[in-house]
């Protein structure tokens, strides 16, 4: 019976260990990818809020009409006064493009062509 335990013992000792620490290895890279998707996900979640902000900040400067008014709108003919200042209100407003992130820049893998 000793011997039974000094065996099975040993086995885990030379084989079981080895084995959860390799896995144990394997399992810390994967929580690594883990936080890296989660800060690239945190990353795209404040970029999509901030466009939105835009997105309704240009709304509510320019307004936001169906197409179907925006047509009938242009359509009938202004006053020449009202062109003017909507015309120079329109220049005071100047589109910024805003800065978008690029997915090769966090998956490289990407950029590779199929082998």
């Amino acid at each position: 019976m000793l011997d039974m335990i000094r065996s099975d013992s040993s086995q885990v000792v030379n084989e079981s260990i080895p084995q959860i620490y390799t896995k144990a290895t394997e399992m810390r890279q994967i929580y690594r990818k883990i936080d890296k998707l989660e800060a690239f996900v945190k990353m795209i979640g404040n970029s999509v809020a901030g466009l939105e902000e835009r997105v309704t900040k240009a709304e509510t400067d320019l307004g936001a009409f169906p197409s179907t008014f925006k047509k009938i709108l242009h359509t009938i003919s202004m006053p020449s006064f009202l062109n003017k200042s909507s015309s120079s209100r329109q220049q005071q407003t100047l589109y910024e493009p805003p800065v978008l992130f690029k997915t090769e820049d966090y998956f490289p893998c990407l950029n590779e062509a199929p082998h």
